[in-house]
Formats: structure tokens, sequence, C-alpha cells
């Protein structure tokens, strides 16, 4: 009895420190070993955490949470605020800026990105092509592929334009993020809950009760994701043991989450 007493004892302080320590990676499944380099996290006030290899260079300090978007590229990232400004970082090239009220996502594409607005317009920048905008109302994600991109709705409806194959959405759902694998993409919901489409593989997710999911990250190759919460928890799922996520937030502040490898 006093054994297990004990090892409640010494548990229970490993949990507190865990939790205290910032080193807030909640694996579920199997702990494995991935090539991947490290992670970023983007605040809502444009802060910028790295882990692993990730290399800090250097973040924004808003004074309101208007940061929307972290995009990792070659030797740097780019943060986008809501206005459609787009901050360059490290040896990125800057493309432009839009000019809106509301962009919710920055997509790297070829030589360039697209900047897409909350209401479906896409604006590209650099060298690439426009494939259409929108029809639906109330836009979170573009991700692009090979020739085109997908755009995801708030309410779970997904639209593929230029090379990009459909393979099913939702409904009436409280969607936050698309992330996309070689034959399928997945939908993750403010919940936690994660929906594979096409071939992608179905790893699990983490029901959260305060709909703080955040983003979706997923792993080269169909061998997992990274979900992170917005309070603070990037949730691993077959994922690298190797990236605690961000320290605890009481005010939900992280936004976005961006794999290296």
């Amino acid at each position: 009895m006093k054994n297990n007493y004990l090892v409640f004892i010494i548990a229970f302080l490993l949990i507190i420190a865990i939790y205290f320590t910032g080193s807030r990676n909640i694996f579920l499944g199997p702990i494995v070993e991935r090539d991947n380099s490290g992670l970023y996290v983007l605040d809502k006030y444009g802060g910028v955490f790295v882990s692993g290899g990730a290399a800090f260079m250097g973040d924004m300090n808003f004074d309101d949470p208007k940061a929307v978007d972290i995009e990792a590229a070659y030797n740097g990232y780019y943060i986008l605020e809501k206005s459609g400004k787009v901050f360059e970082f490290g040896e990125t090239e800057f493309f432009g800026d839009a000019d809106l009220k509301n962009a919710v996502d920055l997509e790297l594409a070829g030589n360039g990105y697209y900047v897409l607005d909350k209401n479906g317009l896409v604006l590209e920048y650099g060298f690439i092509k426009h494939y259409g905008n929108g029809k639906f109302d109330d836009y979170v994600d573009i991700e692009a592929v090979d020739g085109g991109y997908y755009l995801l709705s708030k309410n779970g409806k997904v639209e593929a334009f230029g090379n990009a194959r459909f393979y099913g959405d939702l409904d009436n759902i409280d969607a936050i993020a698309l992330a996309i694998t070689k034959n399928g993409y997945y939908i993750l919901e403010s919940n936690g809950v994660v929906h594979p489409f096409g071939n992608a593989k179905d790893f699990g997710f983490e029901l959260l009760d305060k709909k703080s999911a955040a983003d979706i990250e997923v792993i080269p190759n169909d061998k997992g994701y990274y979900v992170l919460d917005s309070y603070g928890p990037a949730y691993s799922f077959f994922a690298s043991a190797g990236f605690p996520g961000p320290e605890f937030s009481e005010e939900a502040r992280y936004i976005d989450i961006e794999l290296i490898s």
C-alpha cells in the first residue's frame, strides 16, 4: 500500500512539473521518432514560439490580437495579420501585401503565395496562378497543391480548384483547419475532432470540451499529425516525441502551428 501511495505522489508531482515547465506535448498513440526538425507556433499577437530544431528569426508584438497565420519557408517564415499585411523573416522573399479587412490565411505555392479573405476572395502574389474564389461564406483556410488549391469554409464545406481533387466535406460543423495529404485531407473541428477524407489515415483525436482546437499539421507521408490547442498543448498523434508545445495560456492565445523538416 505504501509503495502504491509513493507511486501516486511521484506521478502527481511529474504531472504538475510538466504542466508548469512549458513541456506541453501530449502524446496520443505510440511515441515514435521522425526526421522532422521542429515546430513553429504563432500566437494571436504575432509572437513566435519555436521547438526542436526550428530557428527563431524574429516575431511581431502587436498591441491587438490581429495575427492570423504563420507559414514556414526555406530558411525563414512569414506572418500574416488580418488586414492582409505580410511580414517576412529570415531569407524569405516578399511578394506583396493584400489590402483586406478580414484576411484569414497565407499559403505558399511555387514562387509566391496566396492570401485568403474571410469572404472567399483569393489574392495571388509572385509567379503563381489564380484558380478561383470561394462561393460560400466565412472561410478559414486555403491549402495549395500542385496546380490548384482547396478552400475550407467555417461550416465544413470544401471547394477544390485547378488540379485539387475533391474527396468530400462536412456541413454544419465548426471547422477550424484543413490539412492536405498525398491522396486526401483532414478537416479539424474546434472541439478537436479530426475527420479524414480520401486515403488520409485516421490516427485519432482528443475531444476538447472548451472547443479550443486551433490548427492541425500533418507529418509527411501519412505518418501522423499534430493538433494545436489554443491554450498551449500540442497533441501528437503518432508524431515526433521531441517537440514540446508552448507555455500554457489562460486567454487561449495560440492560433497556428507549422512543422519544418
